[in-house]
């Protein structure tokens, strides 16, 4: 097993170092370009120069902005002042400062409206709408999303439309509502194979292979995140590639139960994230390293890497991740018996959760913490604790009492419809062609009506997940 991740890593650091070298060379095309540009078109490579420098070097990104807007301002071209703004922004959003991004793209909006550029308008919305969803803000976030569909609709935009739904897709996503973000995710991997833009296809299939790993569909998962990886590869997109390395390193641990190789698949993924500056991203897959270390059962480097985590999501107020770290402590205190520790991670995960709107950890929270509560004797705790936990699967009784009625009521009226179809059958039984035709509307009919008990039945069960 040794042998075998140290040639993983060899072939990594090879495969990283090749991509890296051909990052260089299209930076070092496009700034032998800019040297014999002049007006728009320069300005343009700039902006482009930049996002590939957001690829290796934040700080290289803010300079090449700086320097494009600077050209701009001596040149006139305040029609270019929003895409210039609307890069800045971008570029802040990945280091984590969510206050000068939004800052950004609130300048570039009123720059971009202006100019009547419609399609960086969109993209700009769209931008804002991710900044508030890692600011757990989701309301703000839906709202620009559907102000950028909005516009796209208008113009007809249609990249940009498909844009707006993927990014509303990930705010639902963060929210626990995994089939309104699979509708979204769904809606724009069918336009984005209309437009042949395989890089954002795979992007959605990421994205979708990950609500396939919340509902337990592990192999489907697994098929659509490799086959999502392989593209980001041949592309050359880090950014994503580091998302799918991370995501591989869950499956392996939560669901293979194979520690080192998901240990593995996670520094790779922070390798990436760290030579990018992306802090969302190496808070994420900190605490999933922290995690493993935590199943490793070495405790003083899960707890290491747990408070990096947490450090990062407090620094760029990136609740979710703070909220995950919270949970990951929780869970080594317990397992370490110091169930006081625990419970406070718990208390503290659930207080942010519920700050920020988000209901995935409600009920492992809630269960955590009857476990630590029995384990101290804390009766009155377990039972606070115990009448949340009652009150929910009561509710999921009800949704279960709900859907039996309505089954019965469909029985019901299928009783009711048999004998008249057969008196029916009786009265017409020379008239063979009416005869099929009634026989057909009654076989769909029972089709029908099976496709929607079996679709409560599924959405109950989703919901149980």
């Amino acid at each position: 097993m040794r042998i075998f991740l140290i040639v993983i890593l060899f072939i990594f650091s090879v495969n990283l170092k090749a991509d890296e070298a051909t990052t260089n060379r299209k930076i070092d095309s496009l700034t032998s370009l800019i040297s014999i540009q002049s007006g728009r078109e320069r300005v343009e490579t700039l902006i482009e120069l930049s996002a590939l420098y957001r690829e290796t070097s934040a700080e290289k990104s803010r300079e090449t902005d700086s320097q494009a807007g600077e050209y701009a301002n001596q040149q006139g071209l305040e029609n270019m002042r929003g895409v210039i703004l609307l890069s800045m922004g971008k570029t802040a959003s990945l280091t984590g400062d969510y206050d000068l991004a939004l800052d950004y793209f609130n300048q570039a909006e009123k720059a971009l409206k202006e100019a009547n550029n419609f399609v960086e308008l969109a993209k700009t919305y769209t931008n804002k709408g991710l900044v508030y969803k890692n600011m757990s803000e989701f309301e703000k976030s839906i709202e620009s999303y559907n102000t950028a569909q909005a516009i796209a609709e208008e113009y007809g935009l249609v990249e940009q439309l498909a844009g707006a739904a993927a990014s509303r897709a990930s705010t639902y996503f963060s929210m626990g509502d995994f089939e309104k973000s699979m509708e979204n995710y769904l809606q724009a991997k069918e336009t984005y194979k209309e437009l042949q833009d395989s890089l954002s296809y795979a992007k959605m299939m990421l994205s979708i292979s990950n609500i396939y790993w919340k509902w337990d569909q592990n192999e489907l998962a697994l098929e659509m995140l490799l086959e999502a990886k392989k593209v980001f590869e041949e592309k050359n997109d880090l950014e994503e590639l580091g998302r799918a390395l991370n995501n591989l390193g869950r499956m392996y641990f939560q669901d293979f139960n194979d520690n080192a190789l998901a240990l593995d698949y996670y520094q790779q993924s922070l390798t990436i994230r760290e030579k990018h500056g992306n802090q969302l991203g190496m808070a994420i897959v900190l605490a999933n390293i922290g995690n493993v270390y935590r199943g490793n059962n070495e405790m003083d480097k899960a707890f290491e890497f747990f408070e990096k985590s947490l450090k990062i999501s407090k620094f760029i107020g990136y609740k979710e991740g703070a909220a995950l770290a919270y949970y990951y402590m929780g869970v080594a205190h317990q397992v370490n018996g110091d169930y006081k520790a625990s419970n406070q991670m718990l208390d503290s995960c659930r207080k942010t959760a519920w700050a920020a709107e988000m209901t995935q950890y409600d009920s492992p929270v809630n269960q955590s913490k009857m476990i630590n509560s029995a384990a101290l004797g804390d009766l009155a705790e377990f039972l606070e604790e115990f009448e949340i936990y009652a009150n929910v699967h009561k509710s999921v009784k009800k949704e279960l009492d709900e859907l039996k009625f309505t089954e019965l009521s469909i029985r019901q009226q299928l009783e009711k419809l048999s004998p008249e179809l057969e008196k029916a059958e009786a009265r017409l039984e020379a008239q063979k062609r009416s005869l099929i035709f009634y026989k057909i509307t009654l076989a769909s009919l029972l089709i029908l009506l099976l496709i929607a008990v079996l679709y409560s039945r599924k959405r109950h069960k989703k919901k149980l997940e």
